[in-house]
């Protein structure tokens, strides 16, 4: 449930990483998308996680739990049509043939990249989990 001030807190999270650059673990697009949650609602949707610091172990745990979809699926519950999201909600992407999430700004989709966030078309959405 997202917290009463959460367009405050959203605009804050945005504003935290648009120019930090993309870094496993801590700003990748799972833990990009970990830290806006907890940002809206005031929990890490991902306590369990095990931790990583490289694309390595990025990959393990994609692995592990099936799929980058089925990963968020386990932390975020059943994801709805992309059609249904709203900002802040998460969205799975594919960019460049490579699935990842990001969140809904409400036209894009924001995601963590190597000289900071970018805005990748809401239209590459394949899945969406509401928060």
């Amino acid at each position: 449930m997202r917290l009463t001030d959460w367009q405050l807190r959203y605009s804050e999270f945005a504003h935290a990483r648009v120019n930090m650059p993309f870094a496993w673990g801590s700003n990748d697009c799972c833990s990009f998308a970990a830290a806006a949650v907890e940002a809206l609602t005031g929990r890490n949707p991902m306590p369990g996680a095990a931790p990583y610091a490289s694309e390595i172990g990025a990959a393990k745990l994609i692995a592990r739990a099936g799929g980058l979809k089925e990963l968020a699926s386990q932390y975020l519950g059943e994801p709805v049509s992309p059609l249904m999201a709203g900002v802040g909600d998460v969205l799975l992407v594919v960019n460049e043939g490579r699935e990842m999430l990001a969140v809904c700004n409400g036209v894009n989709a924001m995601a963590p990249a190597e000289s900071g966030m970018v805005a990748l078309c809401i239209t590459a959405a394949t899945a969406a989990w509401k928060i």
